[in-house]
């Protein structure tokens, strides 16, 4: 696995600060967790780690795909990530946007899981940051026992919970990064130049495949 994807960012936003530390977090109620969705897609990620060789980077993608849709809440994350710029888009534009936004993030983790030594996932606690929302609290334990945070904030949607953001080591909000970066592409270079960049970066992703 590359666990070099893991450093931090630059951009912590204040709102991902205050879910993680300043609301009152209580323990979620057990008819009512969010764990399960987590847990499946930790053992997915570690089905395909254990595989990587053999399915290669493609490999990988297609199985991952069907788990990241099921898992995240994409088309949330991708208007979030747009920021103010995302109103005055067309529907169509839109619909590419998340569906472009989907891609890479498969794209991402297809890059990022890409071999296994000996690692091993670990949800450690869930808590309740507000209403409506989980916070999962899980590790990757490395072979040699380090563990890296990646901590899970979830929504209520109609289909249960999903994923809108991911906190590196912890505290690096993932989905604040994305909107710091997508958000001002959108406003500098405008819609074609955000799609560009989403196809840049998927490319090279695919280019460095496993």
């Amino acid at each position: 696995m590359r666990t070099s994807r893991y450093s931090p960012l630059v951009v912590i936003f204040a709102a991902a600060a205050i879910l993680l530390a300043g609301l009152p977090a209580r323990a979620a109620r057990a008819a009512d967790t969010a764990v399960p969705l987590i847990t499946r897609l930790n053992e997915a990620l570690l089905s395909t780690m254990q595989s990587a060789d053999s399915l290669g980077y493609q490999g990988r993608y297609d199985k991952l795909a069907p788990v990241i849709k099921s898992t995240f809440d994409l088309a949330f994350m991708a208007r979030y990530s747009a920021g103010r710029h995302w109103r005055p888009l067309t529907e169509a534009q839109k619909k590419t946007l998340t569906g472009a936004f989907a891609r890479l993030t498969i794209a991402t983790y297809a890059h990022r899981f890409d071999g296994y030594s000996g690692e091993k996932f670990v949800v450690v606690s869930e808590q309740t940051p507000r209403e409506g929302n989980r916070l999962v609290l899980s590790e990757l334990i490395k072979s040699d026992g380090e563990a890296i945070k990646l901590n899970y904030l979830l929504r209520e949607t109609k289909d249960g919970w999903r994923v809108i953001d991911i906190f590196l080591k912890g505290t690096i909000s993932e989905l604040a990064t994305k909107r710091s970066e997508y958000s001002s592409t959108l406003g500098n270079q405008g819609f074609d130049g955000l799609m560009s960049i989403f196809e840049q970066k998927i490319a090279g992703l695919q280019a460095a495949k496993g």
